[in-house]
């Protein structure tokens, strides 16, 4: 009788505890995750009325997987409500294997979603839920994706510290493939700190890496950043060389950005056949950004080289079209960096639908839309006769826009906007903890305005540094001084003042040749401002009276910042740069 009863009491015990069992079918589609997503999404669909006849363990495990596989598979998400009831039913008792990867698939689903404060939320917590050195795949992962999240915010510091810790969890897995993108991102990250020299150094052991598995398609891809970090450091021959070897191995998924890479190296080098080859092969399948890119160089090009207005023209109206939609694009962002990092939904309105209920409404329709044609004639006509002069003036005053815009970002009145930000913020958080409330996403709101206001500190400090170095500069000085005796500068000394002035304010020479096509007169009265000289000394070192140089930065004032006539607002808006 003892026996049976402490065999009955071991039966009971196996009974209670919960054995999860997976159909191995299961097992499989989540293996093509890894390697072949789209079939993992095909296979996963064929057994959806299946899975709805198995347990509940069964079916929760089936919809995780399948928004694993979509993720995979760079399916966007776009709702939350599936992913949601998955972390409450693994947070109230199912299967905890399961729970950390619940987290990290909703942290991607806001991704998608644009809720930057709650992804980061769930990836936090996705990793509290894997301890030790569990689940190092899906850690790797989340801290990559956080990595990617502070990147998109120029928080590069914490975007640095993320990639790093998933370069460890890569190492730990013995992931050569992981270890060189994790290089790759740590790099990019340094060059948003304006660190090219570390840049180098981390894509370069990238670079050894790959060839060290004889992995020619990671290889190429590194080498391909390679290139474009040799044109932001003036080495268009090691550019060129770097991105050979990927011309050569077409990888599909990168090959957009290895044209685009590539026809810039041309341009640069003046090899405009080459240049305009690539050009017209990324307008078939390259990125929004690239095809602009393209399109615009086809139209200097075309100017140029083969004295083409008619083409230049068609480039260029082009080049606008896509334009706007980048507009749009880096609006959109724009809004999701600067307001609480959200991309609001735009719900549409429904449209009353209109019913014409008599002859004389139809009667009027059909004069309105005569009177329509009409005018859009008339426009057409318009367009058509200044429709040179109108494309050339809305290129330069989007790219003066651009200017501005950046200049403003860098500027004491972006920090103090940012500064009130701040307060307000504070104050709320402030009423929150008296009423026991928290919000975590104005926190993170707060904490992001802080670290980008110290960034701000940072250039505003080096900008400082720059503008007094200048003014004790030997430079500044001998100009002066040459200045007293009217000794007039000769056209081989400008590269020297133009490498100074490219030294110590790296983006100025840049920004000037962006805002408008200046003549050497008004080029060289630009960069004699922005050494501190006054007019009266420039008018000496330039060959012209004060009047002329009073004239030039008069015209310059209106014509390009269309604010008034008072040269004092160019000087303003050159020191600015």
């Amino acid at each position: 009788m003892k026996k049976y009863l402490c065999l009955f009491i071991l039966l009971m015990v196996v009974a209670c505890q919960h054995h999860y069992q997976y159909p191995p079918i299961l097992q499989e589609a989540d293996s093509l995750c890894i390697v072949q997503p789209d079939s993992a999404v095909s296979l996963l669909r064929s057994i959806a009325a299946d899975i709805e006849l198995t347990d509940e363990y069964v079916q929760k495990r089936y919809h995780l997987l399948t928004i694993k596989a979509n993720d995979k598979a760079y399916i966007t998400h776009s709702s939350d409500s599936l992913i949601l009831s998955l972390v409450d039913y693994y947070e109230q008792g199912g299967d905890k294997d399961f729970l950390g990867e619940a987290y990290y698939y909703a942290g991607s689903t806001y991704r998608d979603l644009g809720d930057a404060p709650r992804a980061l939320d769930y990836y936090q917590k996705a990793l509290d839920a894997m301890p030790g050195d569990e689940n190092l795949k899906v850690k790797s992962k989340v801290y990559s994706q956080m990595g990617n999240l502070f990147r998109k915010q120029n928080l590069y510091n914490q975007a640095i510290k993320s990639f790093r810790q998933s370069y460890q969890c890569d190492i730990k897995l013995n992931d050569t493939i992981g270890q060189i993108y994790k290089l790759r991102d740590i790099g990019f990250a340094y060059r948003g700190l304006n660190k090219p020299d570390s840049t180098l150094y981390l894509l370069n052991q990238a670079h050894e890496l790959a060839q060290s598995i004889n992995n020619e398609v990671m290889d190429n891809r590194i080498t391909s950043q390679l290139a474009s970090l040799y044109i932001r450091l003036g080495d268009l021959e090691k550019a060129k060389a770097y991105i050979q070897p990927s011309l050569d191995n077409q990888d599909r998924v990168n090959l957009s950005s290895v044209y685009s890479i590539a026809a810039n190296i041309y341009y640069l080098l003046g090899q405009y056949d080459s240049t305009a080859y690539l050009c017209n092969e990324l307008l078939k399948f390259g990125t929004i950004y690239a095809k602009s890119e393209s399109y615009d160089r086809l139209a200097n090009i075309a100017l140029k080289q083969w004295k083409d207005p008619v083409k230049a023209l068609a480039y260029t109206e082009q080049l606008i079209i896509l334009q706007d939609s980048i507009n749009r694009i880096t609006a959109s962002e724009s809004v999701a960096q600067m307001n609480s990092l959200y991309n609001y939904q735009i719900r549409e309105k429904e449209n009353h639908e209109l019913v014409v209920k008599n002859n004389r409404s139809h009667v009027l329709l059909l004069l309105l839309t005569i009177f329509v044609l009409v005018v859009v004639l008339l426009c057409a006509y318009f367009i058509l006769q200044h429709r040179n002069r109108r494309i050339r003036a809305e290129l330069f005053i989007e790219r003066l826009k651009q200017v501005q815009e950046k200049v403003y970002r860098e500027s004491a009145d972006m920090l103090a906007e940012n500064n009130k930000k701040i307060a307000s913020l504070e104050h709320e958080l402030e009423q929150m903890r008296l009423e026991g409330t928290t919000d975590n996403r104005k926190e993170t709101i707060k904490r992001i305005l802080e670290n980008e206001n110290e960034n701000l500190e940072m250039k505003l400090h080096i900008k400082e540094s720059a503008d007094m170095f200048m003014h004790t500069s030997l430079l500044r000085k001998k100009l002066r001084e040459r200045a007293k005796v009217v000794d007039e500068i000769r056209d081989e000394e400008w590269k020297d003042i133009e490498s100074f002035l490219n030294t110590n304010y790296p983006e100025f020479l840049s920004r000037l040749q962006t805002v408008g096509d200046l003549n050497k007169s008004e080029y060289r009265t630009c960069l004699l401002l922005k050494c501190q000289l006054s007019p009266s000394e420039i008018a000496a070192l330039l060959n012209l009276t004060s009047g002329g140089v009073a004239n030039i930065r008069r015209r310059l004032s209106q014509s390009i910042l269309h604010q008034s006539k008072n040269p004092s607002d160019w000087d303003q808006f050159i020191h600015s740069l």
